[in-house]
Formats: C-alpha cells, sequence, structure tokens
C-alpha cells in the first residue's frame, strides 16, 4: 500500500479551504487509522497491503474526514462544537478537542460501504 499515492489523493479531494494549521497532520493520522483498519480486517500485516487497496483506503479516508467534520472549524460546524444546550439558567457546554480525538479514535473506518471490496482480499485467521 501506498501512504504517499493515498495522501495525495486525499489532499486533491479534499483541499485546505480552511487553512487549518493542523491539515497535514489531521490527514497524516486519518490515513494512518486508515490503514491499520484495513489491516485488522483483512488479517493482512501494513506492510504486505496490496496497492490495489489504494483507492479503497482513499475513499475511506474521504468518508471518515468528512463524516466526522474533521477539518471544518468549529465556528463552521452546523453544531459550532457545542455538546449541551440548557435554557433554565442558560447553560452552554462546548465540546473538547480530546472529545475529538477521541471520537475519531473510536471510529471504525470499514463500513459496510467497504466491506465488500475489502472481503475479496480478506484472509481467515484461525486465531492462532
Amino acid at each position: 500500500m501506498d501512504k504517499q499515492f493515498i495522501l495525495d489523493k486525499v489532499k486533491l479531494l479534499i483541499p485546505n479551504t480552511y487553512a487549518n494549521d493542523s491539515y497535514d497532520e489531521i490527514l497524516d493520522y486519518v490515513i494512518d487509522k486508515v490503514i491499520q483498519d484495513i489491516a485488522n480486517y483483512t488479517h493482512i500485516s501494513k506492510d504486505e497491503l496490496p496497492e490495489e487497496l489504494n483507492h479503497t483506503a482513499v475513499g475511506m479516508s474521504v468518508t471518515l474526514i468528512k463524516t466526522d467534520e474533521l477539518l471544518v472549524p468549529v465556528n463552521e460546524q452546523a453544531n459550532n462544537g457545542v455538546a449541551s444546550i440548557t435554557e433554565g439558567n442558560e447553560s452552554i457546554s462546548f465540546k473538547s478537542t480530546a472529545d475529538e480525538y477521541l471520537k475519531i479514535q473510536s471510529a471504525n473506518a470499514v463500513t459496510k460501504d467497504y466491506k465488500k471490496t475489502l472481503n475479496q482480499f480478506r484472509v481467515v485467521d484461525f486465531g492462532l
């Protein structure tokens, strides 16, 4: 699997339109997570993942970034980073950065949209 190819394609599909200072770090993290998720699902080591899965990894990375709105600034998000609002005594609590990273970490990049493709490469694991 070619991480640089994946990174270049994701940058092409999701440009840094908001001039996010963490853009490169977020992309690097997401791509590493997607590659690890693919390796875990297919039971193939990261070093041995086939080049044929590069485009699948691009799609999975883009999906993860867009569905979790990872590159959208807080002031542009639909919920503005608000975790909860209480009207009695006017209370507003905001999501922390740690909560957002926890959300990314717990996200499963292998969704039903990609399982059919990944199943073609999946190796049976006998749990040895």
